[in-house]
């Protein structure tokens, strides 16, 4: 059914949604153009309070400069202004693992400053990327939606066909004949650029979901009357029924892709090749957004993880507050039982026997036990050592009483969280790569110690990789070590 724009909701969404009245408000090229700024330009999901409000407040008294006057507010003020309930353009938060507010867009102000980016930034009208895009999704929905296998066998046959048509041409030529022009490479370059930008925007949108649930299950807490037991239900219910959503199962099937290392390497590999590319180096300086896509979607990623990690944190919480509550009142029933325990026991007779015990009881009193006695000291009687001359000491290497080393491993775990920043997850062998092993096999050892100690860590005992180094600094002849798979994962909950 095609879709219809209905008059009283848009009535309601151009006088009261967010975007809309972000885009009215009477400084709104103060703030979209600061905030896109702080955000967008930078490339930062969240950015701590103070540095937001001192970067607000240099950005004002510049302003100043050209309008004396304009902005007589505080940067604490317009900020705050921004947060409350009734603008909703700001998120501000206080992380668990930080004891400083960090400032997050809503999912209303990521919508406007994309339309306004889509505006702006539109270099030209890429009609044919477009159009080509169409028929690639389209092909793509037939292919993959047909279940008659010689329909499949078809199409597949095309594509081989086509395939070997164009690998006889470059034998018969060897001359490449399918390639772009530098004004096709543009297009799709900054096609590419535009949707990573609505694929960022669209965490956000994943991520109110989270916390909509969240804001929903304080509110039901609140209220008189209302039974744990029923409250979990509702947040199971409606977490899976957001992962069996058509966005939910989109976004894990995603973050399962962004996850994979070898996924992760194709495209870091794609990117690396279109950076190399001649005709794209005046796109790249006016659009570099795809260079650092990688790391960009795991912070926004990790985002939206995070959220569905404080909903469950939330969750547990009230649980242990239904426990503690079970374990108040099992104390007051025991409590009671001693009572009325106390109370019937006034009146039992003195001949009933309520206990009785066989044997003598074994009693253990404290002055039984023996005192403390200071050790002995050996002695020696007249048959003392033989002692050893000077000559012997020469045919014994002491070097390594004097070559002893010791291994940083909180430099270790500074190389891969370094690596981290970058990427999801990475291999040992990728760590060794870039920070060579330097003290031999217990520098390996003291790495795959940390991933057993560090439970984000894993260790894939069913495959194995090996690891060459030198035993000890280059002196000895390198030594090849084969070791389960060790994978180190980033952080990806809050604490």
């Amino acid at each position: 059914m095609p879709f219809q724009m209905d008059e009283d909701r848009l009535a309601w969404d151009l006088q009261h949604a967010p975007s809309i009245k972000l885009l009215k408000a009477d400084h709104a090229a103060l703030m979209i153009g600061f905030l896109h700024h702080q955000f967008k330009y930078t490339q930062r999901v969240a950015v701590p309070l103070p540095e937001l409000v001192e970067q607000l407040g240099g950005y004002l008294e510049s302003q100043n400069e050209h309008e004396p006057g304009r902005y007589v507010r505080t940067p604490q003020a317009y900020i705050n202004e921004w947060a409350d309930q009734e603008h909703q353009f700001l998120r501000i938060a206080v992380l668990s693992d930080s004891d400083v507010p960090m400032v997050e867009l809503t999912a209303d102000t990521e919508r406007a400053i994309g339309w306004l980016e889509d505006m702006q930034m539109r270099h030209f009208v890429g009609t044919e990327s477009r159009f080509l895009l169409i028929i690639q999704m389209l092909h793509d929905i037939v292919q993959n939606s047909t279940t008659d296998p010689e329909e499949r066998l078809k199409q597949l046959e095309q594509q081989r066909a086509e395939l070997d048509r164009q690998i006889d041409q470059i034998y018969e030529t060897a001359q490449v004949s399918t390639l772009y022009t530098p004004t096709q490479l543009r297009e799709r370059f900054f096609e590419a650029s535009s949707l990573a930008r609505q694929l960022l925007r669209d965490f956000r949108l994943v991520e109110e979901r989270f916390r909509g649930i969240a804001r929903d299950l304080q509110k039901a807490q609140s209220q008189p009357g209302s039974r744990k037991g029923a409250l979990v239900e509702y947040v199971l219910d409606a977490d899976a029924q957001l992962k069996d959503s058509d966005q939910g199962r989109s976004f894990y099937s995603f973050w399962e892709f962004l996850l994979s290392p070898s996924q992760s390497d194709e495209l870091k590999s794609l990117l690396a090749q279109v950076a190399d590319l001649p005709e794209l180096h005046s796109a790249l300086s006016e659009d570099y957004l795809l260079m650092r896509l990688p790391g960009y979607l795991v912070a926004a990623g990790e985002k939206v993880v995070q959220s569905n990690a404080r909903l469950a944190e939330q969750l547990r919480r009230l649980l242990d507050e239904q426990i503690q509550a079970e374990n108040r009142r099992v104390q007051e029933l025991i409590q009671e039982i001693k009572h009325i325990a106390y109370r019937s026991a006034l009146d039992i007779p003195a001949n009933v026997v309520l206990l009785e015990l066989e044997g003598a009881p074994e009693i253990q009193l404290i002055m039984e036990r023996n005192f403390w006695e200071p050790p002995k000291i050996p002695t020696f009687d007249d048959h003392q050592p033989t002692g050893i001359s000077e000559e012997d000491l020469d045919d014994l290497d002491l070097a390594n009483l004097y070559d002893q080393f010791s291994i940083d491993e909180e430099e270790l775990e500074r190389h891969i969280e370094t690596l981290l920043e970058s990427q999801p997850q990475i291999r040992l062998s990728e760590v060794l790569e870039q920070y060579p092993v330097e003290k031999g096999l217990a520098e390996v050892l003291a790495y795959c110690a940390l991933a057993a100690r560090d439970p984000r860590h894993f260790i894939d005992p069913d495959a194995s990789e090996e690891i060459a180094f030198a035993s000890l600094a280059g002196t000895a002849p390198e030594t090849v070590l084969r070791v389960p798979r060790i994978y180190y994962r980033r952080k990806t909950h809050a604490s």
